[in-house]
Formats: structure tokens, sequence, C-alpha cells
């Protein structure tokens, strides 16, 4: 009874996956039209905004770091809410795939399904920390300049400074026009935290559902290939098995590895522009300001650590995988089934794996370079600027 409890907990993931995509209308199995082409229209207008805000500014260095550090985050958001449309059909394929996956009949014994919740608890646990760090951050960030220039506020006499760094298309001379933008911008509070976490935690946790299923197929290995009056149906099952997850891995790879590209390299310049923002307003910026540009950094770092940690996971798994085979009594039983466990082995050889664009593989290594390649930058723009 613990144990169908335990699996009816982990279909949590699935919801909280559904209830963050549904709000920008990206859910596969519901999308909602009108909800994602509002969103677009209204991203493609904030990104329009903040392209003429560094068009304006574009003598002033410090100024042009600030709207980066802002607006590069928008267009990730942007470019991943279109991957996520394009994928939508092959995404329903995917889920309706995996919905066996919550019931007790895949599982033989109570280790199988140990070793599937292991992943799908990392997995919920991302996606709660990771949507509640960006939210945090989001309003932290969009409340700094309201706390940086509350003496004014307070005194009436104070700048129409927007939250964020964009140039309307009319200026702003009243203080209802003023409340209306503002009001008008904080929907991007919800947008970096649908559009920015929710995409990462939905690639992060259907990588992490898989590689617990890699891992539950390592244990059937352990286990079924020793009885030898069933052996023949078990090896045709893990065969089967073998290949159903290897499809999926090979989905999420073939549609999300742009995400993971971009996701890297916008890592790469949010890191870079700002560390060198917050060190450059750390000497006359208020504590505030200081807090949310450092919860900005923890949630950029936090992200692409993911991205690569669950990269590492599925290497690991998919080639744990074959280890359990080769340890298997396969040279006891006939050639027939003997080859089709060589098959599986050799297949194995090649780790899974995710990748940013196929250019680099996603892995602990990479993030340590990601990390150390921003810093590297940091020091060039405080060298020339």
């Amino acid at each position: 009874m613990q144990s169908e409890a335990d699996l009816t907990e982990a279909l949590n993931l699935v919801i909280w996956n559904k209830r963050i995509l549904s709000f920008l209308g990206l859910w596969p199995l519901k999308p909602n039209q009108f909800l994602f082409i509002f969103f677009i229209i209204y991203m493609i207008i904030y990104c329009i905004m903040g392209a003429g805000h560094l068009i304006k500014n574009v003598d002033q260095p410090e100024v042009v770091i600030a709207n980066l550090t802002d607006n590069i985050l928008f267009g990730m958001i942007l470019g991943k809410m279109f991957i996520c449309k394009r994928s939508c059909e092959i995404m329903i394929e995917f889920l309706k795939s995996i919905e066996i996956d919550f019931t007790t009949r895949m599982y033989d014994n109570v280790q199988e399904k140990k070793a599937y919740l292991y992943y799908n608890k990392i997995a919920l646990l991302f996606v709660k920390i990771s949507t509640s760090m960006a939210g945090l951050a989001a309003t932290m960030y969009y409340l700094r300049t309201f706390f940086e220039n509350w003496s004014a506020i307070v005194s009436g006499n104070f700048s129409y400074k927007l939250p964020y760094p964009v140039h309307p298309f009319f200026e702003i001379k009243d203080t209802p026009t003023y409340i209306c933008m503002c009001v008008y911008l904080a929907l991007g509070i919800a947008i970096i935290v649908c559009g920015y976490a929710g995409p990462d935690a939905f690639v992060l946790s259907m990588t992490l559902h898989v590689c617990g299923q890699f891992a539950v197929l390592s244990c059937k290995v352990n286990h079924l290939l020793k009885d030898n009056e069933n052996y023949r149906r078990h090896i045709n099952n893990i065969v089967l098995r073998h290949y159903h997850l290897i499809r999926l891995a090979e989905i999420l790879e073939s549609n999300f590895n742009i995400i993971c590209l971009q996701q890297t390299l916008g890592t790469l310049l949010l890191l870079c522009f700002t560390v060198y923002h917050t060190i450059s307003t750390s000497a006359y910026g208020d504590e505030t300001t200081l807090l949310a540009f450092a919860l900005y950094v923890a949630c950029v770092i936090s992200t692409i650590l993911a991205y690569c940690y669950i990269g590492e996971c599925l290497i690991i798994e998919s080639t744990t995988l074959r280890e359990a085979f080769y340890n298997s009594d396969w040279y006891n039983n006939p050639p027939s089934t003997s080859k089709l466990i060589n098959i599986c082995m050799v297949r194995s050889e090649k780790p899974l794996m995710l990748t940013a664009g196929k250019f680099c593989v996603l892995s602990l290594n990479t993030f340590t370079s990601i990390v150390k390649t921003s810093m590297a930058y940091v020091s060039v723009l405080r060298e020339f600027i």
C-alpha cells in the first residue's frame, strides 16, 4: 500500500509541470492557442521596447550592460516558448507513453520502485525550487527600482524610472500613466516563472524520469535474468524496454537540444553581465538591489547546473545498464538469447546524452567550463569598460 501511495505521489511531477506550462498555453495535452498568442505578442512588444532602450543608450556602456542583463533573459524566454510550441505534438506522444510508469505493474519489487522514486523526488524537488527561486528573484528584481527611490516616492519628487530597462512607444509624463506601465511590466514576473523556469523544469524532470526508468531496467536485468525458466520471455521484454527508453531519450535530445544550447550560451552572457553589473553597482547600490542581483545569479547558475547534472545522470544510467547486462549469467544461456544481450551491450557502449545544439555534451565538466568562461569574460569587461 505504501508503494502504491508513493507512485501516486510521483504523478505530482506531471501535475506541477502541467500547472506551470498551462499558464502560457503550452501544456502539450491541453494547449491554449489564445494564451500562447497573447503572451507571444506581449513578449515581442517587450523585446521591441527593450531594443529601443538599448539603441537610445548605446553610447553608455553601463546602461547597455544593465539592459542586456535583463533583455537576454526575455529573449531566451521567447525562444523557449516557440520551441515548446513546436514540440507540442511529439510531447503528447511522450507523455502518453510514460503514463504506465506511474503504475505498480511496471515494477517487480521494492528495489525497482526505490530506484525510480529516487529520480522522481529529485525532479519534483527541482521543479519546486526552480520555480520558487525564479519567482522570488523576478519579484525582487522588479521591486528594486521602487526600493532604490523609496524616499523620493514618499516625498512625491521622483522620476518615472521603470522597473525594467525598456523604452515605451510614448513618453511618460504623469503618475497614472507610469502606474499603468508598471502594472503592465509586472506581468513579466509571471512570465519569467512560467516561461523561463517552466520549460526548463519540463525538460529536466522528463529527462530525470527517463534516468529513473533506466535505473529500474538495470534492476530488472540483475533480477529477472536469473530466472532461467522464463529467461527468453524476460530478455525479450527487457530488450523492448531498452529500445523504448532509448527512443524517449532521443526524443528529448532532438526536440530540446536548442533549448539546451540557448541556456548554455545565455548563461555565459547572463553570468558575465550580471556579475559585472553587481560589482559595478555594489559601491552605491542599496542592499535590496544587491540581493536582487544575487538571487538572479543564483537562479541562472542553479538552472545550468541542473541541466549539466541531469546530462551526467543520463550518461551514467545508460552506461550502468551495460554493466548490468555484462554481470548477468548470459554465458550460461543458449547463443540465440545471448545475441540479444550482446546487441544491448553494444548499443549501451554509446551512452545517451543531452547536448547543447549537438555541439557539446551537457555534463558536470561542462558546467565548470561555463562558469570559468563567464568569469573570464567579466575580467575582460572590467579591463575595457
